[in-house]
């Protein structure tokens, strides 16, 4: 009964809520007080999120480290919306989903992979203006292992280089060959699905085959996109 569909999808609300409002998650107390909880049962609550992939736990704890595209700790990506509220993304790709997820102008400040260099990006009515010109989003590792340790996921292999000149700099550096590459609107519409309606509180996450559809219809098909 405490993993109704319902609690659940309530609890998940109340959390990106709170993200928007304060730019960080509520603790597993906040939960309990809002919901009339026990621990057990938020902490029932809040596994059932995770395995949603919906949330990620900081392990071992009742703490929520990401709530896709919102990360609460500080990362290399900040966002900030017009009414000056700003979040930390968990990667490069999450930064760019926030314009599909509020529908509304938002810039990112971040790094280049590469050399550290800042990147800015204003994303306005699915629009990209980009200092320098042309950043590039890069994905090293193939959409089937993602979810295999998501936090390194996110941390290490979906970031910007500020040009595919960097990126291929980078690669040959690192001798690394796989991977793909990613316009800044290319990575906007590969959010839309996943990310447009995620702080509504009937969202459902895409299914797999949802979004292996949504793939192909940009162009995205080879081994790397088999989900």
């Amino acid at each position: 009964m405490l993993r109704s569909h319902d609690l659940v999808q309530d609890v998940r609300k109340y959390v990106f809520d709170h993200f928007l409002e304060y730019s960080v998650p509520p603790v597993a107390e906040q939960i309990m007080k809002r919901f009339h909880l026990g621990r057990p049962q938020a902490l029932e609550v809040l596994q059932a999120l995770e395995t949603g992939r919906h949330v990620r736990l900081v392990p071992g704890t009742q703490r929520i480290l990401m709530a896709w595209p919102f990360s609460a700790v500080a990362t290399p990506f900040l966002v900030t919306r017009r009414n000056r509220r700003w979040y930390f993304a968990n990667c490069a790709w999450d930064a760019v989903a926030f314009h599909a997820m509020l529908n509304e102008e938002i810039r990112i400040t971040s790094q280049c992979h590469d050399c550290a260099e800042t990147i800015a990006l204003t994303l306005s009515n699915g629009r990209t203006i980009a200092t320098p010109r042309e950043p590039v989003v890069y994905l090293s590792l193939p959409a089937s292992r993602w979810w295999d340790d998501i936090v390194n996921t996110c941390s290490n292999h979906m970031v910007f280089f500020r040009s595919r000149s960097h990126l291929d700099d980078w690669k040959r550096e690192n001798s690394i060959e796989d991977g793909a590459t990613l316009t800044i609107d290319q990575t906007h519409a590969l959010s839309v699905p996943l990310y447009r309606d995620r702080t509504k509180l009937d969202y459902v996450r895409p299914s797999k085959e949802e979004l292996t559809a949504h793939f192909q219809a940009l162009g995205l098909t080879g081994p790397f996109w088999e989900l």
